[in-house]
């Protein structure tokens, strides 16, 4: 197991993260002699739900606009 010192921790966090993708598990050491485990948590990737998009549409613009609405907005934001 590798040891690192706060300080280390502290400016070289992507050295001492590194190491724990590597190791494992690594141990921090502070200045008063208090040692610490590092290790990452266990996650996965995988997507297993995603929200129901249709829905969610729906709740937001609950009726449809209407073509004339729709030729309406278009010139608005042509600037016509």
């Amino acid at each position: 197991m590798k040891t690192f010192t706060v300080r280390q921790l502290d400016r070289e966090t992507a050295m001492v993260l590194e190491a724990v993708n590597q190791e494992g598990v690594v141990r921090i050491r502070s200045r008063d002699g208090r040692t610490y485990r590092l290790q990452p948590e266990a996650y996965s990737s995988k997507i297993t739900a995603l929200p129901d998009f249709l829905a969610r549409i729906k709740r937001i613009f609950p009726k449809p606009i209407h073509q004339a609405q729709a030729k309406l907005f278009d010139k608005l934001l042509a600037g016509e």
